[in-house]
């Protein structure tokens, strides 16, 4: 069985960080570093360590704000423009890209909303909206030229996305909303106490069925959390059977693994190699592109404060992380959310799918990967995300 666990940075001749075979396979970095050591101080209150990591890239204009109208980055949006309004700075830039014909990434009228929302709190801010069609391809004309330079597959294999945006935040910084879901989100002791409490508060009414399988999840031991996790995963039939059981098992690991605690579960999530490699491809890219990539959610200061916030087991949920953060400044729909909107599309477009038609086989891992099932799975309706370093791989094989 391969080692499933690598160095966890080792750089190319680009300054990108090199994915090794075996996470190219399964499709993104897997298991974890060690995480940052926590400040020797912390201050509980993340509001205000949230708007310390945004001043920065205010301090150094454009600060442009990629906004998707998702729940991240229109909190990251909001509490932008309310930092610039307060200090007396410009107003940060909202960068929105739209994607015509593809119904499943419209966010239009989230965005209208959060737009209309900030200007009547007197929150100003530039917007601007780009129409997208085939640049974002995770071998399209954007990421092709890092690849070739690079010499292998990059993670996040997506770096489209980061290029086209960074382009319009030359000379000063780019915001993203990465690492929200993660910090944010999916902590064992969050969904317990909001089960508890609605218990205790309305005994029980108003609970779905799917409430009580998340409660009964996060309260599971290890073995069943993982096992749920993989199947949740799915079977990833491109991978060889001799790999599948145990990649897979390592790709749902952290997730399965985090600790019941509130704090310590917020402060792990810095610890996926994943993370440290997403980070450090973005950032390295973004630079490339004449701007400095900041990421507030993910950045060690916010989290620790948010982590001590919460203390050891006063678990906060996605909402009211949310709302806190926010400080009114976002609608009570947006905070509320639970869909989100699916980019898939524009990342294996014309030229990925061209691609695919045409492939050989060739380019990829045979003793890791199985061919057919693989181009079946590039050319599926929707094709699984986590195929595109190995669609990147056999693609630079071709080239």
């Amino acid at each position: 069985m391969p080692v499933l666990h690598a160095d966890p940075l080792l750089l190319g001749p680009t300054g990108l960080p090199v994915v090794p075979a075996l996470d190219v396979a399964i499709g993104h970095p897997v298991g974890t570093v060690p995480p940052p050591v926590p400040p020797a101080h912390v201050e509980p209150d993340p509001a205000r360590a949230l708007r310390d990591a945004l001043r920065p890239a205010l301090l150094r204009p454009p600060c442009v704000v990629a906004f998707s109208g998702g729940r991240d980055s229109s909190l990251l949006l909001a509490a932008a423009a309310d930092l610039a309004a307060r200090d007396g700075m410009a107003p940060p830039v909202a960068l929105t890209f739209r994607y015509p014909g593809d119904p499943a990434a419209d966010e239009s009228s989230w965005q209208e909303l959060v737009i209309a929302h900030l200007r009547d709190l007197g929150r100003p801010v530039e917007w601007v909206r780009r129409d997208v069609t085939t640049e974002l391809d995770n071998i399209g004309p954007l990421t092709a030229p890092v690849l070739r330079a690079h010499g292998g597959p990059t993670y996040p294999p997506g770096l489209g996305n980061t290029i086209l945006l960074a382009q319009h935040a030359r000379g000063g910084c780019l915001v993203t909303g990465n690492a929200g879901d993660e910090v944010l989100g999916g902590h064992r002791a969050a969904v317990l106490r909001a089960v508890l409490r609605a218990v205790l508060r309305r005994r029980a009414r108003g609970l779905t069925a799917a409430d009580w399988r998340l409660a009964a999840a996060c309260a599971a031991p290890v073995p069943v959390r993982r096992q749920l996790a993989r199947r949740e995963a799915g079977d990833a039939p491109w991978l060889r059977p001799g790999l599948r059981p145990a990649a897979l098992a390592e790709a749902t690991r952290g997730l399965a693994g985090r600790p019941l605690r509130w704090d310590r579960s917020v402060w792990s999530t810095l610890a996926p190699r994943a993370t440290l490699i997403g980070n450090r491809t973005r950032t390295s890219v973004a630079r490339d592109h004449g701007c400095e990539l900041v990421e507030p959610l993910g950045a060690a200061v916010f989290v620790a404060s948010y982590a001590a916030f919460g203390g050891r087991w006063g678990g906060i949920t996605r909402a009211a992380g949310t709302r806190l953060l926010a400080g009114g400044l976002l609608p009570d729909a947006v905070i509320g959310r639970r869909d989100k909107a699916q980019f898939n599309a524009s990342r294996f477009g014309a030229t990925s799918r061209e691609f695919a038609r045409g492939w050989d086989g060739c380019g990829v891992d045979d003793g890791l990967v199985d061919p057919v099932a693989l181009r079946a799975a590039w050319l599926a309706d929707a094709p699984p995300p986590s195929t595109a370093m190995l669609l990147q791989q056999a693609w630079l094989e071709a080239s």
